[in-house]
């Protein structure tokens, strides 16, 4: 595997290249952004050359697994998948709030903000049937973990069923909270003289832990035609800041 500062190759072979995209990184280039994955992976040496080609997206502020294509037929197969939702994509969010049960979906039509264009909201402009699953994977006192399993693929699906369920990310600019402290948890936390307190994350609390989908050459000859053969799963680990988060809410937030 290759690290770099800004993502980790998990995979890659003559189709396809898996990457964990760390925070804070755009996907595609635009908006004055000086970096971004895809003219890295482009300039990456380890690819040989490779050309990647867009399948799916992450939002700049959220980590984890991205799939690139190496070829337009490897693109178009994988595309496909994205488009039949036959991909399993899970997502781990530390979200404001204790939901009652240990499961559940929210099925609700999202459509733009008719009043800012950068925002998505329920029903809104052009809305388009949605569905989220969630499993709730640890309790803290006042914020949760939660496995996401976004079954469509809208524009900031996970973070406006979110806040419709009543559970927001903890740290979201247009859905959420602005941070997450630890004197919010740790009882007596004090700060030093002219200190001032940082908050454990101050993005997205959301990463995309594991997408599980069909090789595209699956049937090809080479993967065989049992369609277990061909079925991948690439898991993301976490980053710093998150893994760090989680570690202070274990022991202050039990």
């Amino acid at each position: 595997m290759k690290k770099q500062s800004h993502y980790e190759i998990i995979y890659q072979d003559e189709a396809l290249v898996a990457v964990n995209k760390m925070p804070r990184l755009a996907v595609l280039p635009g908006r004055g952004r000086k970096e971004n994955l895809l003219g890295l992976l482009a300039a990456d040496p380890a690819l040989k050359g490779a050309r990647p080609l867009m399948v799916h997206r992450l939002d700049a502020d959220t980590s984890g697994v991205i799939l690139f294509a190496k070829t337009p037929e490897a693109q178009k197969a994988l595309a496909e998948q994205f488009r039949l939702r036959t991909v399993t994509k899970e997502y781990w969010a530390l979200v404001r709030g204790t939901p009652p049960h240990e499961s559940g979906s929210v099925d609700l039509p999202i459509g733009g903000d008719p009043h800012n264009k950068n925002r998505m909201v329920i029903r809104g402009l052009d809305p388009k049937k949605s569905r989220t699953k969630w499993i709730v994977g640890q309790r803290f006192h006042g914020v949760t973990l939660l496995r996401v399993f976004p079954v469509t693929g809208r524009r900031h699906q996970i973070r406006v069923h979110l806040k419709a369920m009543g559970y927001p990310l903890a740290v979201d600019p247009y859905y959420g909270g602005e941070s997450l402290l630890l004197s919010e948890f740790k009882r007596k936390y004090k700060l030093g003289k002219m200190q001032e307190e940082r908050p454990l994350m101050d993005r997205l609390t959301l990463h995309a832990r594991s997408l599980t989908f069909l090789h595209p050459n699956w049937g090809l000859g080479e993967l065989g035609s049992d369609q277990a053969a061909g079925e991948r799963t690439f898991v993301a680990e976490l980053p710093k800041d998150f893994r760090s988060t989680l570690t202070a809410l274990e022991k202050w937030a039990k």
